[in-house]
């Protein structure tokens, strides 16, 4: 019997370690850490958008923080490629929007070190699976399919954020490398949102600015 408890014992002492580890993990972000680097997730050939939908919009999505990421389409289904090299560690069906779509599409998140990017209403390319690592620049795949009254648009929404579950998404324009800086700039110059006035900036409103850790 002594020995009986003394196993449960050692198997509840290895659950309790095992959450302790996952449950710390998760707060690295709140020490001192390198910044990653990232790219636009698509390539420079692809920089013809029809919008960008900014983060912090309020339009469509609960305030007081809105829009959690960036919406990017196109008129062609324009390859999606990794923003940095990491680890796929979810691909979700994405539920029906309602939204024009013709076609299954997938949320797909890879993790870098502290880093979660999430490339979500995709169509993923058929070498994506859970587990599998992938480097920067490789096609994740591209975005999903709506039709749109006489013409099909493909679009993805992309988030950035820490993989921790007490952080929110961050604004990645500070994270940019140089010319990925630009060019986001420049599209937004040029197509800039399919709204209003009230969100002029491509991080605004709740995300303007927020590139780290900050109080709620």
């Amino acid at each position: 019997m002594k020995r009986l408890v003394k196993i449960v014992g050692l198997i509840l002492l290895a659950l309790v370690l095992f959450f302790a580890w996952k449950f710390f993990i998760r707060f690295l972000p709140f020490v001192p850490h390198e910044r990653i680097t990232i790219s636009l997730p698509f390539a420079q050939e692809n920089d013809d958008l029809l919008f960008i939908n900014p983060m912090g919009e309020t339009d469509h999505h609960k305030p007081p923080r809105g829009h959690p990421g960036l919406d990017f389409a196109w008129n062609h289904p324009a390859p999606l490629i990794a923003v940095a090299s990491g680890k796929v560690t979810k691909i979700e069906e994405h539920p029906p929007g309602g939204f024009g779509e013709t076609e299954k599409i997938y949320d797909v998140e890879v993790v870098n070190g502290i880093y979660a990017i999430r490339y979500d209403e995709i169509k993923p390319a058929d070498n994506i699976k859970v587990g599998v690592m992938i480097k920067k620049g490789e096609v994740i795949g591209r975005g999903g399919e709506y039709r749109q009254q006489d013409r099909l648009q493909y679009s993805t929404h992309w988030e950035f954020d820490y993989d921790s579950f007490v952080t929110d998404r961050l604004c990645p324009l500070t994270y940019f490398d140089e010319d990925s800086h630009s060019r986001i700039n420049a599209i937004w110059d040029k197509v800039g949102s399919t709204y209003n006035g009230q969100f002029p900036e491509i991080c605004s409103g709740f995300y303007k600015g927020r590139d780290k850790l900050r109080e709620f």
